[in-house]
């Protein structure tokens, strides 16, 4: 039988193994279980016992695979060994379909012992695609259907209170070919065999007493263009966990260390078995008009301030629920301006106008996650001076959503593309009713995350008008604070105020300035990128040595699904090789590679930058990591080792920055912070190569007005250049510090762009002759030291790089801490900057950090390499 009531909500993150919260006394304990531990897991097949069974304490699971949840099915059994190294070369092939089949999952725990007006519920947070629920021999639901909805069970009737207790649950997998609403990976890997069946979201039992709280949230409204005052309103639902009517007193306060403490009270009577939304708004609690607030603010606009709820659920004198909740004050607007004929999107945060840029990030194929990688991907996304993460269908790991609060790194969330989610014309009953609940849960976990600054209800295509309508009407009913997008490509609908035209295929740096190209930096994008092969050392862990040169299946396989235009990387070598000059070795082309990796991804933001608010309001990389080890789309590689992208972005989004137009030749100065920089001047140097001889120098007095781009100078056409040459940028305070310092190499016959262009490539019809850069002479005459300190289990390391040549310059220089003196580098890892270029007598000081755990128990050695500089080890002290 089904529960008496189930309903769709995402609970706070918990991770406590026992009970714990509140305890009134003669009252009900008040705590949360996470259930991880004690669980089996084994194909459904041959297993004639029934849930009824499965799930009565003591079953044995002989022969079963252990598994610690979430866990996804075929998660589960590479943690058993089933199949093993999945991810190296194609063996991913030998996984057999493992959708055709349904699942169980059993485990044991033990609940909270019995107290006066004790509740227990069951709540699963994700489960893929649709489940039969038994508990203690009770069938919970018949049909627990849809990934992205939550489900949430009164247990009090059927849990053993003190006892163990035997969970089981039949999980069916979504349909192959992405046919259900489920996750879907469309073309940017392969298939998952299990569609990523299973249980990966977290399973918790909860404890309360005749009372629950769920969904906390708080509603900030500022007097915009003013921030000196905030109207909050805050919400919550109660739940009456009892078959009689129950009254009880709900409780709200509103803290910040520093600033005043608000509370609020209110006392409801709720019927049998009722959930009601309580509020509480400023016209009858005048105490939530805030003086004076203190702001959320985005990364480089200031500092992501947070408030906290709590809130407490109290009957007849004894407390039966708490939820806490940390929120922003910040107030999200949107605008439309019209940019070659079509209306774009543009946001502001309190009022101020901002770009966002960021990278559609992917979690790992199996989806599995921990704090460390999360912690990792919002760090290296405020490393790379990024603000934004786009999430098209990853939704529910909801520990980086509170990362991305702290570090005040924008969330734009939404569904996917290019699968049943966008086929909707013909959904069944069924299927509507878990796309409306999928939407609930989701916007019940995002609205209080002061990151989340806009919803999209479809990506590539816009839902049916009937759905769309109901979209909203959830949105509205939830009271959804922030701006909404029906879709994010302008090709299926002309009002999206987001386009999506691609490239995703390598092109040239000029496209990104051509804004008579489609893919240029013009309007607001959804996504656009372009492959992406990761440093020599990445590919060599996924690549069999055999099979590392020349390019071929292998490499192939892991650069998109196979039949789809994404199935190789011939685009990108072909520009490789006419630029840089025919790669000869896995070592060359990756060298090769992270050139033009870096010059590509420097010219994307740098483009969307410079033409800011004018003709650009916002930029998504495709992608920000890759779901497995890929040649194909990110910024970083799969194992967090930074690579020409990464730190191409990083030049490029640096919070002052001077930057060069491929089309034009004109020289932008960026500023991306509320502060204005006044008394520079913007410098542009031509380099012949490889003597470095100096061909012209033009300078400009610049101020740099605040979160502006402003135009500094032109670069002129001398003669005397060599056909690869280089142009230096630097962009200096009064005192002669240096702000920006930005290298590029380019050549007298630049590239152009074919006429032929489609929805995922354009065409280049002349390629520009880098291969001077191979003609640099071999520079030894690097030194190097090194420094570190050690604390509470982080390491900084501080590296002086000086290049002691009184000719030759030392060109794309890279420092790596290394796990001992043979080892790989140390990751994740960040470093202040690297891929630096020295001229001859010039110094610079970076900085690395990075935990001492992830050496090894190796000692860290420095490892520094170049373009025409030998690598070179040695012991970090």
């Amino acid at each position: 039988m089904k529960s008496a009531l189930r309903i769709f909500a995402v609970a706070v993150l918990l991770i406590a193994l026992v009970p714990v919260g509140p305890t009134a006394a003669d009252g009900a304990t008040v705590g949360s279980t996470e259930l991880k531990s004690g669980w089996a897991l084994r194909s459904a097949t041959g297993l004639a016992d029934t849930g009824a069974t499965i799930s009565q304490v003591g079953y044995s699971t002989a022969g079963w695979n252990p598994v610690t949840l979430p866990s996804t099915v075929l998660a589960g059994l590479v943690a058993n060994n089933v199949y093993q190294n999945i991810y190296v070369g194609q063996n991913l092939k030998n996984v057999p379909a493992l959708t055709g089949q349904d699942w169980w999952y059993r485990g044991e725990f033990t609940a909270a012992a019995a107290a006066a007006d004790q509740a227990y519920w069951l709540r699963f947070g994700g489960i893929t695609y649709r489940a039969q629920i038994w508990l203690n021999g009770v069938q919970l639901d018949a049909n627990a259907v849809g990934s992205l909805a939550a489900h949430e069970y009164n247990v009090t009737s059927t849990i053993r209170p003190g006892q163990a207790n035997a969970l089981a649950i039949r999980v069916t997998p979504a349909k192959p070919g992405c046919a259900d609403l489920s996750f879907c990976t469309v073309d940017w890997n392969p298939e998952v065999p299990d569609m990523n069946a299973g249980l990966w979201g977290k399973t918790r039992l909860e404890t309360t007493g005749p009372v629950a709280l769920r969904d906390p949230y708080v509603k900030t409204v500022l007097p915009l263009p003013a921030t000196n005052a905030a109207d909050l309103t805050v919400y919550a639902d109660a739940v009456n966990a009892t078959s009689a009517p129950v009254t009880t007193t709900v409780t709200g306060t509103i803290s910040k260390p520093g600033q005043p403490t608000v509370t609020v009270s209110q006392t409801v009577t709720l019927a049998a078995g009722e959930r009601r939304e309580i509020a509480f708004d400023p016209a009858a609690y005048p105490q939530l008009h805030l003086a004076n607030p203190v702001l959320w603010w985005p990364y480089q606009f200031g500092s992501p301030e947070r408030y906290q709820l709590s809130l407490s659920a109290a009957v007849a004198g004894s407390t039966s629920d708490t939820k806490s909740v940390d929120f922003g004050v910040r107030q999200v607007t949107d605008y439309r301006t019209t940019v070659n004929g079509t209306a774009f999107a543009g946001y502001r945060i309190n009022g101020q106008n901002i770009l966002f840029r960021g990278g559609g990030y992917m979690w790992d194929m199996l989806q599995r996650w921990d704090t460390k990688t999360n912690a990792a991907h919002v760090r290296y996304v405020k490393e790379m001076g990024l603000n934004t993460i786009r999430l098209e269908g990853t939704l529910g790991n909801e520990e980086l959503y509170d990362l991305a609060d702290a570090a005040g790194v924008l969330i734009m969330p939404g569904f996917t593309c290019c699968s049943a989610w966008e086929n909707d014309s013909g959904w069944s009953t069924e299927q509507t009713q878990v796309a409306q609940a999928s939407l609930e849960t989701q916007l019940r976990s995002l609205r209080a995350h002061p990151s989340v600054f806009v919803w999209a209800y479809g990506s590539d295509q816009p839902p049916t008008a009937a759905h769309l309508t109901a979209y909203k009407s959830i949105a509205t009913r939830l009271h959804w604070q922030n701006p909404t997008l029906d879709n994010v490509a302008t090709w299926s609908n002309a009002n999206a105020g987001v386009k999506m035209d691609g490239p995703y295929k390598w092109a040239p740096p000029v496209l990104w300035w051509d804004t008579t190209k489609a893919g240029s930096a013009f309007g607001t994008t959804g996504e656009e990128g372009t492959e992406a092969p990761p440093p020599l050392e990445s590919l060599q862990k996924f690549i069999p040595a055999g099979e590392l040169w020349p390019i071929g299946a292998t490499w192939n396989y892991h650069a998109g699904k196979a039949g789809s235009v994404f199935a190789d990387i011939g685009m990108y070598s072909n520009g490789l090789n006419r630029r840089y000059g025919t790669a000869t070795s896995a070592a060359d082309y990756a060298l090769k590679a992270e050139l033009m990796n870096y010059e590509n991804t420097r010219a994307f933001f740098e483009a969307w930058n410079s033409h800011e608010y004018s003709q650009s309001f916002g930029t998504i990389f495709w992608m920000l990591n890759s779901a497995w080890p890929s040649v194909h789309w990110n910024l970083y590689d799969y194992y967090f080792k930074p690579g020409g992208g990464f730190f191409g972005a990083k030049k490029a989004d640096e919070p002052v920055h001077i930057a060069y137009d491929y089309a034009t030749k004109k020289v932008f100065v960026v500023n991306s912070t509320l502060t204005a920089r006044a008394g520079l001047t913007a410098t542009a140097t031509l380099h012949t190569i490889p003597n470095l001889a100096t061909v012209s120098t033009t300078t400009a007095p610049v101020t740099a007005a605040a979160n502006a781009s402003t135009q500094a100078l032109t670069v002129p056409t001398p003669n005397g250049l060599t056909s690869t040459y280089f142009l230096r940028l630097q962009l200096k305070d009064g005192a002669g510090t240096v702000v920006s310092n930005n290298l590029y190499w380019y050549s007298t016959t630049p590239d152009a762009l074919g006429n032929k262009s489609n929805w995922y490539s354009t065409t280049t019809k002349t390629f520009a002759n880098l291969t001077g850069l191979n003609s640099l002479p071999a520079n030894p005459s690097v030194a190097s030291s090194a420094t570190r300190t050690v604390s509470g289990g982080q390491e900084t390391v501080t590296v002086t790089l000086t290049n002691t040549s009184t000719a030759n310059l030392a060109f794309f220089l890279r420092p790596e801490i290394i796990a001992g003196s043979g080892g790989t580098e140390v990751l994740p890892v960040t470093y202040t900057e690297n891929y630096v270029s020295l001229w001859p007598g010039e110094s610079t000081t970076i900085t690395a950090a990075y935990a001492t755990a992830d050496l090894g128990g190796q000692a860290p050695y420095l490892r520094l390499r170049g373009y025409n500089v030998p690598t070179a080890v040695a012991p970090i002290p």
